[in-house]
């Protein structure tokens, strides 16, 4: 089973957060670089850590690393826990 994993986003931390809020509006707490959030019977726990920017020509995106540990929950959980995170951290496009 799977205990953590590791994640390079771009995004600012205050982004990050407002997405976490978005996806665990009643399940979350901490911050502004640890937070514990969890749904249904899965809890996490993940730290952020700011990274350089990435730069491409005037472009500038931030980065950063979230380390993410789980707490509880069986596999299914965990991976459902992931992708309401993950959804709630899209971006629109177009």
């Amino acid at each position: 089973m799977l205990e953590s994993i590791e994640r390079e986003v771009s995004a600012t931390p205050a982004e990050f957060a407002h997405g976490l809020r978005n996806a665990f509006a009643d399940g979350l707490s901490g911050g502004p670089l640890e937070f514990r959030a969890g749904h249904g019977g899965a809890r996490m726990e993940i730290r952020l850590e700011p990274g350089p920017d990435r730069v491409i020509a005037l472009l500038r995106l931030p980065t950063l690393r979230a380390h993410i540990r789980f707490t509880a929950g069986d596999a299914d959980a965990r991976a459902a826990l992931l992708r309401r995170m993950d959804l709630a951290m899209q971006r629109g496009g177009g």
